[in-house]
């Protein structure tokens, strides 16, 4: 079987992928977008998870193809490298099996409610502990066997506990991995923006294994360094566009009102996009579910931002003002709401229809991964070289580049945008100057 995709052209596939994309739990993804709300924004970003998922895979494979051709001391036999690379495909294409509806953009609601995260029911989804009440779920952990992979061993992958060989776990999750390969490629085509490009067959080309873990020849520099900037530059203004977080903040504010607070749709974990959206704009109880569920679908009344603090331009009374909102809630979303609650109050706004956003709260994981530069490279004399031997003004500018910009931002309605625009800053002059927050 083969498949034709718009990042890597023709995408063979073994007969472990065919069958495994024959279920139902893959097939969903077809109807998940991979990039949220994004498409609020950027109306070509219709791409899906299960088109995600096959990239993936498709790269894991290539990459792991490429590691032996240039790792002759592997010494893999035809069996070995077979199990070697099903399992490597197996991870890439289930990695996001069961991600919450409209993806990241409600996986907060799902942790929330669960205490999980989609990477733990994918765990318990593999090992057949969890079968969907949906007709033919259940056969992944079969289809793994049948094929001479321990589901163990794909979760283990996937939820970054796998205890063999560490180049193994970096392939699927790394420095420079398939997953954010294939998303930094796939989404920059879906958007269409002129930034975030990536060398794939350079960096490829370039990648060995070296004491147990995957390092790049000093001539994949450059490779690796567009890798690093792209990755910058798709978060910066893609997955943290201020038009992406309003309507992904519209869509959890107005589910987490139905699943949490009215107890409705509580498997809408298994849900797909439409399906979900559908209901909290049809089925819900609440008013308010209903009204925004009706703004994300037909894309009318979305939130406007009506007050913005930017860093590197924060001045000192912006600073205390923000010292003021973190010391307002022990977490930076119980900080949010008492601010959204005061907004509400003195501007006389119906609850729920301002949304104050913290965003660098947001982007504390994208930053994290962003300041692991654990990459390593290998020089002609095969000496092991780090980044920031290799190019340390590179790597000094990269550990320190934000994936946002933006401190904290306010959404509200069209209808109280200049409202909000007149007596907002007065208001947190205000707040401040009084020590009322």
């Amino acid at each position: 079987m083969t498949i034709t995709d718009p990042v890597y052209g023709t995408i063979p596939l073994c007969g472990l992928q065919a069958e495994l994309i024959q279920t139902v739990e893959l097939q969903r993804l077809n109807l998940i977008h991979q990039l949220g709300m994004t498409f609020q924004v950027y109306p070509s970003a219709h791409s899906m998870r299960f088109s995600h998922a096959l990239g993936v895979s498709h790269l894991a494979r290539r990459m792991g193809t490429e590691l032996i051709h240039n790792t002759p001391e592997l010494n893999l036999d035809d069996s070995r490298r077979e199990h070697f690379l099903n399992l490597l495909m197996a991870a890439g294409l289930l990695h996001d099996v069961c991600h919450t509806p409209w993806s990241h953009t409600l996986e907060p609601l799902f942790i929330e409610l669960s205490g999980k995260d989609h990477m733990d029911v994918t765990r318990e989804l593999l090992s057949g502990e969890v079968i969907w009440p949906i007709k033919g779920s259940g056969r992944i952990p079969e289809i793994l066997n049948d094929y001479g992979i321990h589901p163990g061993d794909v979760s283990d992958l996937i939820s970054k506990r796998y205890q063999g060989p560490l180049f193994m776990q970096q392939m699927i999750f790394g420095e420079v991995d398939a997953d954010t390969l294939d998303y930094l490629c796939r989404d920059f085509t879906f958007t269409g923006v002129s930034f975030g490009h990536v060398d794939i067959n350079r960096l490829l080309q370039t990648m060995v294994i070296r004491s147990d873990r995957i390092m790049f020849l000093v001539k994949g520099l450059q490779a690796v360094r567009d890798f690093l900037n792209a990755r910058v530059e798709m978060y910066s203004s893609v997955y943290f566009h201020k038009k992406t977080r309003i309507a992904d903040l519209m869509c959890l504010r107005a589910a987490r009102k139905s699943v949490i607070d009215l107890k409705e749709f509580q498997d809408f974990w298994i849900m797909t996009d439409d399906e979900f959206l559908s209901s909290l704009m049809t089925r819900s109880r609440s008013e308010y579910v209903r009204d925004i569920a009706w703004r994300l679908k037909y894309r009318q009344g979305l939130f406007k931002r009506v007050f913005h603090i930017e860093a590197g331009s924060v001045t000192a009374l912006e600073k205390t003002f923000l010292k003021h909102v973190v010391r307002m809630g022990r977490t930076a979303r119980e900080a949010a709401n008492a601010l959204e609650q005061t907004i509400c109050s003195r501007l006389n706004i119906p609850l729920y229809y301002v949304i104050v956003d913290l965003v660098s709260a947001a982007a504390d994981v994208s930053e994290s991964r962003f300041r692991e530069l654990d990459i390593l490279f290998v020089d002609k004399q095969n000496k092991k070289v780090s980044l920031w031997e290799l190019d340390r003004h590179f790597a000094e500018y990269i550990s320190v580049a934000q994936p946002s910009r933006s401190l904290l931002s306010v959404y509200v309605p069209e209808e109280y945008r200049d409202l909000c625009m007149d007596r907002l800053p007065r208001m947190m002059m205000t707040l401040v100057e009084k020590e009322e927050i």
